[in-house]
């Protein structure tokens, strides 16, 4: 982990706790043999949200923010985080860290929530259990595409080629959450620039001689 940030460069403080966060859960979870448990325990189920009136709604939110921080294996995780370190510091950076915490789980809970939507009322596999911090990077993706850093845009295409070949390697990748989180990343923080952009303009007009 620590030759991984040498390489990619010092992230900025919630990043890196992110990532420890992240790592920690995953290597008590394959320590301790409870990875199933916890994925069982603790990741989404779409159905129980959209279709089961008796699953608890509680119960349901709270999974939507747990599997944020579960993972299945090595690739799925060092994936997820090798993009967090790539690119988590800059957009961190670029827009501050309340709003960077607010987005990375806005992002995460959009692109479940879009995840679920999907295979419950299209693809009629919302049984499935939903784990991975794939959304919530995602919009961090989206975060750095809407602050002008090309790079987003090209980390969302890669992350769009390793679905079309996990598709080939019955591997299975819950592409929608990666679309929602990025679209909520880059959608939310384009209005935050917005917003400020009109505020400054507007204390700008009003106190100008």
């Amino acid at each position: 982990m620590s030759s991984m940030l040498r390489l990619i460069g010092r992230p900025a403080p919630v990043t890196t706790a992110l990532i420890i966060i992240n790592a920690l859960i995953f290597a008590y979870g394959m320590l301790s043999h409870s990875q199933q448990q916890i994925i069982v325990h603790y990741g989404f189920v779409p159905d129980e949200l959209f279709r089961d009136n008796n699953a608890p709604l509680s119960d349901s939110l709270t999974r939507l923010f747990t599997s944020m921080f579960i993972h299945a294996n090595i690739a799925h995780i060092s994936f997820n985080l090798f993009a967090l370190a790539y690119m988590g510091g800059s957009a961190e950076r670029s827009i501050g860290i309340p709003r960077f915490i607010a987005l990375y789980i806005l992002a995460g809970l959009g692109g479940a929530l879009l995840h679920g939507v999907v295979a419950s009322y299209i693809l009629s596999n919302g049984n499935s259990i939903l784990i991975g911090a794939s959304g919530a990077i995602s919009g961090v993706l989206g975060i750095s595409a809407a602050m002008g850093d090309i790079r987003g845009y090209y980390w969302l295409a890669i992350q769009i080629l390793y679905v079309f070949i996990g598709s080939f390697a019955s591997i299975t990748i819950a592409f929608m959450a990666h679309v929602g989180g990025f679209l909520t990343g880059l959608l939310v923080t384009k209005a935050m620039i917005e917003h400020e952009r009109r505020r400054r303009k507007w204390y700008s007009d009003t106190f100008s001689t």
